[in-house]
């Protein structure tokens, strides 16, 4: 139960965090292979209209969650007594929302649309944050560090979802069957989501509307916050789409879905330690420092060899997966391989800015950080194309990142520890200079790839960015 959450010893919290990771590192994979086909399916416009419809939704589709389920998380590990009550106030506040931000979805893709086809293909998209109201309900897995649930429903999500694209490619069908198979197959999913957390959790509707106004209260900002960060993450693919042609926004959106696909990695350790920090805080400011060094360091671990590897093989491995069609999207990877380390820290910060109550002060700063973002590519994108905004979105992350980690680390008392993830960083740039240098001898990209993941543990270890002893003591230690 959520109670428990003050308890969750290391283990428990490792498992969770490490079924997170196997599961999202297949679905991944999944996800490259759906892209790639996708990808050569449509062409570099297509897939330009295609990547256009789903950053639309994305930003509209924000409205229908705005914060409130990370703060009904946040209350419920508070107060596990109500959890029933957060639960079904998240739940009716999501479908009465729904309505209204699909709409706007379908207005705002109406506008940019320039085709028929962008437009059938994106008005079924954007009925997903209708459609998939109930996948909310995750929440009460979450609660309960159970996160392997949802984790096997997206892996059958993106099961279907592959084999959906695979019968579309084989039969050379086109963006609007594909949009019909998204939508059918998110839906189906969602539903089963929410009807596998209705066994294992309560969820009170009775006065569920008079808990509106507190996750509103919250959420506003919250809300207010993502979306701004949201925004500046999302507009500059419509802004390539717009200022530099499809062509240019299809090489530009299949760089960013590498790094959209990526971000399940600091998801994963989030889900996991983020009702426990909500828990611990402020009476156990001890277990607080615990949970979020742990979280930094591994965070940084994890994500310093997928910038390595992009500088040493980023233009075979874009040849290799997209085609040579894409090469030019080469170098917008790197640089959002190089965004990727910086918004896994983000991640971080980001959920301590609500258990920390700074959400209203943060909002200033996402602020800034769109209308930096926006001004800047607009100048930009004419000049330089979809290169320079990718390193505008390097730019942005690095102002976000900064006056948030300032405000966050005068509150804790505390900062970041740097031993682990300087050994870390040395270790990754030995490994991307040892895949250099094997991929320029001659061996195949798959096998330099595979010796950089054999390695790369190896260096840790010799750097001692991993010690045995304490990986053996959290997985033993009651706490974590």
């Amino acid at each position: 139960m959520s109670g428990d959450l003050g308890s969750v010893g290391g283990r428990r919290a490792a498992r969770d965090v490490v079924i997170q990771v196997i599961g999202r590192v297949f679905n991944l994979l999944l996800g490259i292979v759906v892209t790639v086909l996708i990808v050569r399916l449509l062409g570099d416009e297509g897939y330009g209209s295609w990547a256009t419809s789903f950053a639309i939704m994305g930003i509209g589709g924000y409205f229908a969650d705005f914060g409130f389920e990370q703060v009904a998380v946040k209350r419920a590990a508070e107060e596990p007594e109500r959890e029933s009550e957060w639960l079904g106030a998240l739940l009716t506040l999501r479908l009465a929302l729904a309505l209204p931000v699909t709409l706007v979805c379908l207005a705002a893709l109406l506008l940019v649309a320039n085709g028929a086809q962008m437009r059938e293909a994106g008005l079924l998209i954007c009925l997903t944050p209708l459609l998939t109201s109930g996948n909310v309900l995750r929440t009460a897995f979450q609660l309960r560090v159970r996160n392997d649930v949802p984790t096997a429903l997206v892996t059958v999500n993106s099961l279907l979802w592959t084999a959906a694209v695979l019968v579309i490619w084989f039969a050379d069908a086109g963006i609007v069957t594909l949009a019909a198979a998204f939508v059918a197959i998110g839906t189906l999913t969602a539903g089963l989501e929410a009807l596998l957390a209705l066994r294992v959790a309560k969820i009170s509707l009775r006065g569920a509307t008079a808990l509106w106004g507190d996750l509103a209260r919250i959420g506003l900002s919250v809300g207010i916050a993502g979306l701004l960060t949201l925004a500046y993450a999302r507009l500059d693919q419509v802004l390539v789409f717009e200022l530099a042609g499809a062509h240019a926004a299809g090489e530009y959106g299949a760089a960013y879905r590498i790094l959209d696909s990526a971000q399940f990695l600091p998801i994963a350790v989030m889900t996991t330690m983020f009702p426990i920090i909500s828990a611990a805080y402020p009476q156990n400011m001890g277990r607080v420092k615990t949970v979020v060094d742990a979280a930094f360091e591994y965070l940084a671990i994890a994500s310093l060899p997928t910038l390595a590897v992009a500088l040493a093989v980023g233009e075979p491995l874009t040849k290799l997966l997209f085609g040579a069609e894409f090469t030019d999207a080469a170098v917008p990877l790197q640089i959002f391989m190089a965004t990727f380390v910086l918004i896994c820290i983000g991640y971080l910060v980001g959920n301590l800015v609500l258990v920390l109550d700074l959400q209203r002060r943060f909002i200033r700063y996402a602020g800034i950080a769109l209308v930096f973002n926006v001004g800047v590519n607009l100048v930009v994108i004419p000049e330089y194309g979809f290169v320079g905004a990718a390193w505008v979105t390097f730019a942005t992350e690095v102002l976000i990142l900064a006056l948030a980690s300032r405000m966050v680390i005068r509150k804790l008392g505390f900062g970041p520890p740097v031993s682990r993830p300087l050994r870390a960083a040395a270790a990754a740039a030995v490994m991307g200079g040892g895949v250099w240098g094997l991929y320029e001898v001659g061996l195949p990209l798959g096998l330099t790839l595979a010796a950089g993941a054999v390695v790369y543990p190896l260096l840790l270890l010799a750097f001692r960015a991993l010690i045995p002893a304490q990986l053996r003591l959290l997985m033993q230690s009651r706490e974590v």
